[in-house]
C-alpha cells in the first residue's frame, strides 16, 4: 500500500513539473509562431491588416510583357499575362474521369496568352526562368504542354523574349 501512494506521490509531481514546464517561456530558444484556433463558421474573420499587396509580374515578366504586348500591338492581337489553364480549357463534360481531370489543372497558370482580332486565344508563352530547370517544374511543364497541345493552342517556352521570339509570334498569329 505504501507503494502505491509513493508511486502515486512521484506521478502527480512528475505531471505538475511538466504542466508547470509547458506554461514557462524556455529561455535562449527562438519563439515560435503558435497555430491560431480556426473560428467556427459564424465567426467572421478580420479582414483589416491580414492582406497586402503582391506585384502581379516580376521584373523579367515585365520587360517580357512589353516585348510581347509591342508584337501584338503591331499585329493587332492581345496579350494577356498569367491565365488560369481552366481559363483556357476544361475537361470535357460527362467524363468519368471529370474531377481528376479538373483537380489536375485547376491551380495552374500560364505567363502570357496571344489572342487574335477576335479575342480567341491562340498561343501561349512560357517565360522559363532557372525555376524550370528543377525536375518537378520539367514534369509539370511537360503535362501542361500536353494539355494545352491536346486542345489546339500553341506553345512557346522561351528563357527571354528576343527577336527570333517576337518572330514566332508574328508567325503563329499569321496562320
Amino acid at each position: 500500500m505504501q507503494l502505491f501512494i509513493i508511486a502515486a506521490l512521484l506521478g502527480f509531481i512528475f505531471f505538475v513539473i511538466q504542466a508547470t514546464q509547458k506554461k514557462q517561456p524556455s529561455t535562449g530558444a527562438p519563439k515560435t509562431e503558435t497555430i491560431e484556433e480556426l473560428p467556427n463558421a459564424n465567426t467572421p474573420l478580420p479582414i483589416a491588416g491580414a492582406y497586402q499587396k503582391k506585384w502581379l509580374l516580376t521584373y523579367n515578366e515585365k520587360d517580357a510583357f512589353k516585348k510581347i504586348k509591342a508584337v501584338t500591338d503591331e499585329i493587332s492581337c492581345y496579350t494577356f499575362s498569367k491565365v488560369r489553364l481552366l481559363d483556357l480549357l476544361e475537361p470535357v463534360k460527362g467524363n468519368t474521369k471529370y474531377k481528376t481531370y479538373f483537380y489536375k489543372v485547376q491551380a495552374k497558370h500560364v505567363g502570357f496568352v496571344i489572342l487574335d482580332e477576335k479575342l480567341v486565344a491562340r498561343c501561349v508563352v512560357e517565360l522559363d526562368d532557372a525555376s524550370h530547370d528543377a525536375e518537378d517544374r520539367k514534369k509539370r511543364d511537360v503535362f501542361v504542354d500536353e494539355v494545352l497541345q491536346s486542345v489546339g493552342y500553341r506553345i512557346i517556352h522561351t528563357r527571354a523574349i528576343t527577336e527570333e521570339v517576337q518572330q514566332q509570334i508574328r508567325e503563329i498569329m499569321k496562320t
